[in-house]
């Protein structure tokens, strides 16, 4: 599992593992498995996984990847549990 970032929400600090990275539709998009992780306290730690389709052109500029986690943080923010995004043609 590779950290991608750890950023704050209004829900509190999380961190993106992401699982893994799928090519899909001939490479111009990638799927993405993450999961999110909040630390409660010293011993309890909260997990979502998060499957996320997105273009691989917006993946590879900051700006790009900087709009990816505003998109997650909005998801975090607004939803509960597991769940999936896709950014961008799908």
């Amino acid at each position: 599992m590779y950290s991608f970032t750890t950023f704050d929400t209004a829900k509190g600090h999380w961190g993106i593992f992401v699982q893994s990275v799928v090519e899909a539709q001939n490479t111009q998009n990638l799927f993405l498995t993450m999961i999110l992780e909040q630390g409660i306290d010293d011993e309890h730690i909260r997990s979502r996984r998060l499957e996320l389709l997105a273009s691989a052109s917006e993946l590879e500029s900051v700006p790009g990847r900087n709009g990816l986690l505003n998109h997650i943080r909005n998801w975090i923010e607004t939803t509960e549990g597991d769940g999936s995004l896709t950014l961008g043609p799908g």
